[in-house]
């Protein structure tokens, strides 16, 4: 139930051009909020500082932590888990060469305000009648650096309305809104995992972190936290040239 979110990259021979493409394990967490709320050890385990400091302070204003772990740090997470009485779902996930993965949360089904603090410290208010709250993650594999994987984080809302709005992607028209100033990129070592999670401001409903992360369901808060690893693999082979 409480696997390592991540698996082993797969090798190729030395003497052959590797084409690598990036798949991603995704592990999604719902840990419930009780009178001690679990999720807040887990960040003694994740480095949140490959984020610059300012970007740290508010991403937490807004609700919201993101970091890298190692390998080695997910037993500690995953008795953290494991005594909270946490529910997980594990997927592996594929994106098209050259698109973004999308991550969806929770649909808007009736009208939604979402409050977020942006770089100049103003709390700035929207409300969406419907649309998917998502995250999206851009990435970069760097084969030439020992296969670290460049990866910015950004949250956002989208509505497709079936007409010609804010974006034509593939076809299809969707209105974005996108938290431009929350966007989060850091760099991941091989092994290492995503975290993104909630912080201790979430406890406020109407910000992003917990309009995008914390549940009520039957009178019962949970909070979602996403393990998300990069697994490169080789898609072929060609001989080099002599």
């Amino acid at each position: 139930m409480f696997a390592t979110p991540s698996g082993e990259a797969r090798h190729t021979s030395s003497d052959r051009i590797q084409v690598v493409q990036l798949a991603f394990d995704v592990l999604r967490v719902e840990l419930p909020i009780d009178v001690v709320r679990n999720s807040r050890k887990i960040w003694n385990h994740v480095d949140e500082l490959r984020l610059e400091a300012d970007l740290v302070a508010r991403l937490a204003r807004n609700g919201l932590r993101v970091g890298a772990a190692s390998s080695g740090s997910w037993s500690a997470i995953r008795a953290i888990l494991e005594a909270g009485g946490a529910r997980t779902q594990k997927d592996q996930m594929l994106p098209q060469p050259g698109t973004p993965l999308t991550l969806e949360l929770a649909p808007i089904q009736e009208s939604e305000s979402i409050f977020s603090y942006g770089r100049d410290n103003r709390l700035v208010g929207k409300t969406f009648p419907s649309g998917q709250k998502i995250i999206q993650l851009d990435y970069i594999y760097h084969p030439q650096l020992g296969g670290c994987t460049d990866v910015q984080l950004g949250f956002e809302v989208r509505n497709d309305r079936g007409e010609m709005t804010w974006e034509r992607r593939d076809g299809a028209a969707n209105d974005r809104h996108v938290f431009e100033d929350l966007a989060a990129l850091l760099t991941l070592k091989p092994g290492e995992f995503l975290v993104v999670g909630t912080s201790d401001q979430a406890d406020n409903e109407y910000l992003i972190g917990s309009r995008f992360l914390i549940h009520t369901a039957s009178g019962k808060k949970t909070e979602t936290l996403l393990f998300v690893t990069p697994q490169p693999f080789q898609t072929q082979n060609a001989q080099r040239r002599p």
